[in-house]
């Protein structure tokens, strides 16, 4: 059956189809743990340090030329001045810093074979001087996106292989850490240590004992993807590269707490930003392992139980990731051929019927930040929700009948209880779509549905108290009124009961409209 096109009061998009916009989430840039020098501050000796770091950068040869151009670098760049960041990318700041991490991973390789005539002291400042040149890059792409973009123009090609270079090289150093053989290629095939019955590894090595959480080598070069990527120009190419996607998907594989958060997050918000691109979409969709990582991802907030959690920061990272997963799958929940691969992941039903009834009321304390994450985690499980449910009718079944109709639970709770306006008006569309000859008697046997279909559906008489909002109830009405309209086209096929219940509820809400529809015309 034909879904009927409403326009819903939140959204331009269908009830049949939503997509989210590119997401600009700001995040902690390398050096805020350090106080940066202000705007006034900065600006009076800018020139003066600029132009002699870049010349510096591009011409240290010796390992003390190096450290005194990294020096350099980091008083130089380490500023949130937009403006004087785009004159450091208009003075080829970046070409100088890809010449020298290029420079600096050719030492790195070549000391593989070259172990014996090279100081150790050189072999043990090569992973630090890798990290300072890409913090160096984070802190001048700082500047505005069409600066990035003109970068990405001159070496983001490039930069792209040193990158996938330099995760490839990580990832190898955390798997040899792993007891579980499958990560040695760096990926799981079986996502058994992020399950919530298992314990999540944490793992401290003598040769990751020096490194800050906040200073990795990974976390620093998926922060400079991160930036690319919030450029919607230069996704298709990142897209297109023949190793990213892979990485960044091996990368979202590795067990809670073995890599930084932050790294993962980095990759699991490039996917997501790849995804917003229709013409990205179905080339990232093409891994046989995204679906089912972003998935796993989407459920890592469900793992953590509120009994385990013990501060905001308890709250906050699983939330997070979990928000941009869901981010991640309602654009993946576009293409056609998707929509019926994902209504067969059991884990992801249990993590949208988890996530829809995710009530932040029972977080005592939680900062207001929080709160509105959450709320925009919900709508965009909801989202991808309405976005599955215009499956084919057969699909449309195995969502209304899957594991007891826990979705239709789900959507009920959150029409009648969730406070954000906005996640109700979304489970109505989801009810809208959902509805057709295939699934009628399912919805109208359903305890509470019906009820709320037809109590959402019907309008206050004009001399009520909420008559003088009358206008945006007969708004906010129209998809459950339409639902009733789709369920009444199956009125043949019903059941003698489902078709009294049904027949009764129509003219109720029938009744109740009757005035309000002679008043607006």
């Amino acid at each position: 059956m034909m879904n009927i096109q409403i326009s819903s009061s939140t959204s331009t998009q269908s009830s049949n189809e939503e997509m989210d916009e590119r997401n600009d989430e700001p995040s902690m840039p390398p050096g805020d743990n350090n106080k940066r020098p202000g705007r006034n501050e900065h600006h009076a000796s800018s020139d003066a340090l600029r132009k002699p770091a870049i010349t510096a950068l591009a011409t240290c040869i010796t390992r003390q030329e190096l450290v005194a151009a990294l020096r350099m670098g980091q008083r130089a760049f380490n500023h949130s001045i937009e403006s004087i960041h785009d004159e450091e990318i208009a003075s080829v700041a970046d070409a100088a810093l890809c010449r020298l991490l290029s420079h600096l991973l050719f030492k790195e390789t070549s000391n593989i074979y070259d172990l014996g005539k090279r100081p150790k002291t050189l072999l043990k400042s090569l992973p630090e001087e890798i990290l300072r040149t890409c913090q160096l890059f984070e802190m001048i792409y700082r500047c505005s996106k069409v600066k990035i973009t003109a970068s990405f123009e001159r070496v983001g090609p490039d930069l792209l292989r040193l990158i996938c270079h330099i995760i490839m090289h990580e990832l190898q150093k955390y798997s040899a850490s792993l007891p579980n053989p499958e990560f040695r290629d760096g990926h799981s095939s079986s996502y058994e240590s992020n399950r919530p019955d298992s314990k999540p590894i944490a793992i401290k090595t003598s040769e990751h004992a020096s490194e800050a959480p906040h200073d990795t080598c990974l976390q620093s070069v998926t922060r400079i993807l991160f930036l690319y990527a919030r450029v919607q120009s230069l996704t298709e190419a990142m897209a297109n590269h023949t190793r990213l996607v892979s990485l960044c998907i091996s990368l979202i594989q590795y067990p809670i707490d073995v890599v930084p958060f932050e790294a993962q997050h980095n990759a699991l918000f490039i996917l997501a930003n790849m995804a917003c691109c229709r013409s990205c979409v179905l080339t990232i969709s093409s891994h046989d392992r995204l679906l089912d990582t972003v998935i796993q991802a989407a459920d890592q907030n469900q793992q953590t139980t509120l009994t385990h959690k013990t501060s905001w920061a308890d709250y906050y990272q699983p939330l997070r990731f979990n928000c941009t997963a869901f981010r991640c799958l309602l654009n993946l929940s576009i293409p056609k051929e998707n929509k019926v691969t994902m209504v067969g992941k059991d884990n992801l039903l249990r993590s949208i019927a988890y996530t829809t009834g995710m009530q932040t009321s029972q977080w005592v304390g939680i900062p207001q930040a929080i709160n509105d994450m959450a709320s925009q985690t919900r709508r965009f499980a909801m989202s991808t929700l309405r976005n599955i449910a215009s499956a084919p009718p057969d699909q449309k079944y195995r969502l209304c009948t899957f594991q007891n109709s826990i979705l239709l639970d789900s959507l009920c709770n959150a029409a009648l209880n969730d406070h954000d306006p906005v996640t109700k008006e979304k489970s109505f569309a989801v009810i809208f779509n959902l509805a057709c000859i295939d699934t009628a008697e399912i919805l109208i046997s359903h305890p509470q549905l019906l009820e709320l279909l037809a109590d959402a559906a019907s309008l206050p008489s004009p001399g009520s108290s909420q008559g003088g909002d009358s206008n945006n109830k007969l708004e906010l009405s129209e998809m459950p009124y339409q639902s009733l309209v789709s369920l009444s086209q199956a009125m043949n096929h019903l059941s003698l009961d489902s078709r009294g219940r049904l027949q009764n509820v129509l003219s109720q809400v029938n009744l109740s409209r009757t005035p309000m529809d002679e008043d607006v015309h």
